[in-house]
């Protein structure tokens, strides 16, 4: 399950089961069938791997329907603040005559509140993880008895097979759309301090031992320096993982194409060991866990790490703020096995709608919008004269833009739901010539399979919904210390002996029926 959902919503069993009963009362509405804070920010120059967007457009209509606001949640950035006055916002409301107030999640609960009150706004920016707890309790429209009215969602559906069956639930209901236009964009890379290194005459560490020789040599030449830096806490074990050939919680074997659980296996205690003699050496920084943007970029600009991983979209936003010195991409360690990989990359956040909402025309113009040709070009290069000018025939954005996180912070082009597609020409428009060869070079590295979870039934999903709280909450505690040292690692055993008393063969079980079902 997406560890970023469950950090953002790792939500208490009194909530779920308020929720369960507050819904089992209001979702018999209209359209409800029936009647996984801040956090880690997405990639910063999408990419669109393999999904095609269908010559679909709505039908011209002589005017504009009747002026309509709707609201959505989505998370909030530190490093692009939402703004009301965004040009994103104006665009749609030119274009479709729909205000949208935006809010953002105030805390890791606020959507399993929202969800338990039945007070939701019209649209949620949500997870897999966290449609698969809260659709089948009736929280989320089910969007496929309204496909009529969204044509260019349909058509993109229609068009997107791997799309379709991913938010497609075992009984035919979807309860989410899915993002487009990411893939290679939220690709998570290595990357260095070219400069520092040759400087110092250090070569890239190809190994995790090597990863550990250099960054004590580099402690050595730094002192107040943590040579090794990452911000996205427990989560970053996901990046690290392929290294080692597999993912630290569930995923489909390669080789075998059964579901796996990362933990147990002997490449992720060596993986622990390895961050353990970095922390306790003092290589990477002692509050890892809570490291966000800012002072992940403060480590990065100042001197004080060379080494990271992170978005490959960054490489080129750090290159920029540096005074002197340059990152460069840098293929990933191997940590164990025949090949070290990167995470392959992927979207899985998305549209829900409120089962509740009282806009329901409003919404599905908007999501439909999201989805047609016209919003993918609006809503990923904005409007000519405002963002770009037109110059021997092709698009050009204005000066002002000098990278992607400028048209994020300055418009809110490709935040989080200001999009449902994005052009991918419009966002390696603004990547220059001599920072484009990560974005080839990582591919090369990009492990077979994406640690993605089918669709459970709404049985399925209440048998395990406990056990894969409870097992996560566990698994990240338990890991945290083993790597900082809390624990000591001749406790190993233990731990894993001690992933069964949470469920996890019966875990493995239901994700491997539910896999067999779709394979059929």
């Amino acid at each position: 399950m997406n560890t970023t959902m469950r950090k953002r919503y790792s939500s208490v069993m009194f909530i779920l089961a308020l929720a369960a009963t507050l819904l089992a009362a209001c979702s018999g509405g209209n359209g409800g069938n029936g009647g996984n804070g801040t956090t880690t920010d997405p990639a910063n120059t999408p990419n669109d791997t393999g999904s095609t967007t269908p010559a679909v457009t709505t039908p011209a209509t002589p005017e504009k329907p009747a002026p309509s606001k709707i609201s959505i949640i989505t998370e909030y950035s530190t490093g692009w603040p939402p703004k009301p006055d965004w040009a994103v916002w104006k665009w749609l409301q030119e274009e479709t005559n729909i205000t949208v107030e935006q809010q953002t999640f105030a805390s890791p609960e606020s959507l399993a509140l929202a969800v338990a009150s039945g007070e939701m706004p019209d649209i949620m920016h949500v997870y897999p993880g966290e449609v698969a707890k809260f659709g089948p309790q009736g929280a989320f429209l089910d969007l496929s008895q309204h496909m009529d009215k969204m044509p260019n969602v349909k058509a993109f559906l229609d068009s997107n097979p791997e799309f379709l069956t991913r938010v497609t639930q075992p009984d035919g209901k979807i309860y989410n759309l899915i993002n487009s236009g990411g893939g290679a964009g939220n690709q998570l890379v290595w990357f260095y301090r070219e400069d520092i290194f040759q400087k110092h005459d250090l070569k890239p560490p190809t190994t995790w031992d090597e990863l550990y020789t250099v960054s004590k040599k580099l402690k050595e030449l730094y002192p107040d320096s943590y040579p090794f830096v990452f911000r996205h806490g427990i989560g970053t074990l996901n990046t690290f993982g392929p290294s080692f050939g597999i993912y630290p919680e569930y995923f489909r074997d390669p080789s075998t194409g059964k579901f796996r659980y990362g933990a147990n296996d002997p490449s992720f205690k060596t993986m622990v060991t390895q961050l353990n003699k970095l922390y306790s050496d003092g290589l990477f920084p002692p509050d890892w866990l809570s490291m966000d943007y800012k002072s992940w970029t403060q480590f990065m600009t100042t001197n004080k790490s060379f080494i990271s991983v992170q978005y490959v979209g960054q490489i080129e936003i750090i290159n920029n703020q540096l005074t002197e010195g340059k990152l460069k991409f840098m293929a990933p360690p191997l940590g164990a096995g025949d090949k070290a990989y990167l995470p392959k990359a992927t979207e899985d956040f998305g549209f829900a709608v409120s089962s509740n909402t009282k806009n329901l025309d409003a919404v599905l113009r908007f999501l439909d919008y999201m989805y047609s040709p016209k919003g993918k070009e609006v809503q990923s290069w904005g409007r000519e004269g405002e963002t770009y000018t037109i110059e021997n025939g092709k698009k050009k954005f204005l000066p002002i833009f000098k990278e992607a996180n400028d048209l994020r912070r300055e418009v809110g082009i490709g935040t989080h739901g200001a999009y449902g597609l994005l052009d991918f020409d419009a966002w390696i428009a603004l990547v220059k010539e001599d920072e484009k060869e990560p974005y080839i070079e990582s591919q090369k590295y990009s492990y077979p399979l994406a640690p993605s979870l089918p669709n459970l039934t709404k049985e399925e999903s209440a048998t395990i919904v406990t056990q894969t709280d409870q097992l996560f909450k566990h698994y990240s505690t338990s890991v945290s210390k083993f790597i900082m040292g809390e624990t000591p690692l001749a406790e190993w055993d233990a731990f894993v002996s001690s992933l069964n008393q949470y469920g996890l063969p019966q875990i493995l079980e239901t994700y491997q029926t539910a896999d067999d079902r779709v394979k059929k």
